[in-house]
């Protein structure tokens, strides 16, 4: 009579860790399958599970490049640094293999566990060979240091705290979630191509930006570290309003990363003089790509500026009529820019309570509705208004234009004007259909106001929360 009574109290053990085990299991298996992944669960918390950073090396055959230039190695030096890298490399795949070897073990060992420990113990010792790694992993990097420290001279010492930044940044810098948060302004700066006088003038700034975004990213990365088993246990338990909470904490050091970024904008700028602006619209535009992209508007009337056919009032009324769209184009986008910086952060948790509500079936959820078809968002909002007031700008365009000119456009596109858009409607009814008839075949290319809208449903319903990284991302070492 016993037996059934022990069997059943298993079976409910069982079920009440079932659900936790397999997100567990998605994770572990996504991890050694992926470069960088975000399990189930992870998504669902609105955030990047950290699992996958466990698989990436913390130094890689590129970074002999920033080591040779931050330490500025000799050329003796750099074949020994080589070396050093390779044996990294070669400890860290051996490991990397040594884990996943591990970790399917205690995978494979969770059933038995189950009939004599409870969910949370399972759960621990599945997780044990990460935690192990983790540490082994640490020490290699650590070893590796110090061997290339005992490489360099009493100058390139100096330069060590210099280096150290710099991977800090080569490492972190691109793990942004936010826009700007990502963004590189030394990257900026090396496309300007600055003159000596220009260096000079911004090396003080630029030490003061180093040593505020390393010590951004320094906490950042801290903080993320000291809420992971927070967010793993809110995943595993599904408890959606802690891994919000957990999700807003982390936030707050991710928009610390870009404040130091939006400073150190301001204070470069300042340093360069009349080459600021140029500047500030440069670090914008790499930072929130998706805010600062070229309008379809402004890019119909530089085709037109290019036309060898213009006489010099029609080039001179483009170009004012360039000038004054610029204006209202930079203000529509410096609005995207306000409502991006202030929604974002908010992203995680309206994504952890959407999909609280979807899973309770609350009232009025909608799954898979398009954000872009959500006219109350304020992101899309600015989005749609962008593109929407080109529309009376590009009709003056056109009226510049003849028709043989608007035909030399490029793909010898012809246009209708708005003149003879409202020459329409005085037209027949056979007219009008003759000349609808004629316009879709022509395939035009600058649209109306109706139709930028409906294009731009799907390109315009990016709230991501993911930042906008003008770096690419780090190649981790690929697992079988």
């Amino acid at each position: 009579m016993q037996r059934p009574n022990r069997t059943h109290a298993r079976i409910a053990q069982l079920d009440r860790i079932a659900p936790r085990l397999r997100a567990l299991f998605a994770a572990i298996a996504m991890t050694t399958t992926a470069v960088m992944i975000a399990s189930p669960a992870a998504a669902q918390f609105g955030g990047r599970a950290s699992f996958g950073a466990a698989f990436q090396p913390d130094i890689m055959q590129r970074d002999v490049m920033l080591i040779t230039s931050s330490l500025s190695l000799e050329e003796w030096q750099r074949p020994v640094v080589e070396a050093l890298l390779q044996d990294y490399m070669s400890n860290f795949n051996t490991g990397v293999d040594a884990l996943k070897d591990r970790m399917k073990v205690a995978s494979e060992d969770a059933a038995r566990l189950t009939s004599s420990s409870n969910g949370d113990a399972v759960l621990e010792r599945i997780m044990a060979p990460l935690n192990t790694w983790r540490g082994e992993k640490q020490q290699m990097l650590e070893k590796f240091m110090s061997d290339l420290k005992s490489q360099l001279g009493p100058q390139q010492l100096e330069r060590w705290p210099n280096f150290e930044r710099a991977l800090r940044r080569e490492r972190l810098l691109p793990d942004g979630d936010l826009s700007g948060e990502s963004l590189d302004l030394f990257a900026v700066l090396a496309h300007m191509q600055l003159t000596p006088a220009e260096q000079d003038a911004v090396k003080q700034p630029l030490a003061t930006y180093e040593l505020m975004l390393d010590e951004a990213l320094v906490k950042r990365m801290a903080q993320i570290t000291k809420l992971e088993p927070e967010l793993a246990d809110a995943m595993r338990s599904m408890n959606y309003e802690r891994g919000a909470d957990v999700q807003d904490k982390i936030m707050l050091v991710r928009v610390e990363v870009r404040s130091a970024n939006d400073a150190g904008i301001e204070l470069l700028a300042a340093a360069l003089g009349d080459r600021g602006n140029e500047f500030h619209t440069r670090a914008l535009e790499a930072g929130y790509p998706d805010v600062f992209r070229p309008h379809p508007v402004m890019i119909l009337m530089q085709q037109a500026a290019a036309l060898t056919s213009l006489t010099n009032d029609q080039a001179s009324q483009i170009d004012a009529l360039m000038t004054e769209f610029n204006g209202v184009c930079n203000d529509a986008n410096m609005k995207i820019y306000a409502a991006v910086r202030d929604d974002q952060p908010k992203a995680p948790r309206k994504r952890v309570q959407s999909m609280a509500e979807r899973k309770s079936g609350a009232a009025g959820s909608a799954p898979n509705t398009p954000q872009g078809a959500n006219s109350s968002d304020p992101v899309v909002k600015a989005r749609v208004e962008r593109e929407s007031m080109g529309a009376p700008f590009r009709d003056r365009l056109l009226a510049i234009l003849t028709d043989e000119q608007k035909a030399e456009l490029p793909g010898g596109v012809k246009v209708e004007s708005a003149e003879r858009s409202k020459g329409d409607q005085a037209a027949t009814p056979n007219q009008k259909g003759r000349r609808a008839s004629r316009a879709d075949t022509d395939n035009a290319i600058p649209m109306s106001g109706r139709d930028m809208k409906v294009r731009d449903q799907h390109a315009l319903s990016d709230t991501k929360s993911g930042g906008d990284k003008g770096q690419s991302e780090p190649q981790p070492a690929k697992p079988e």
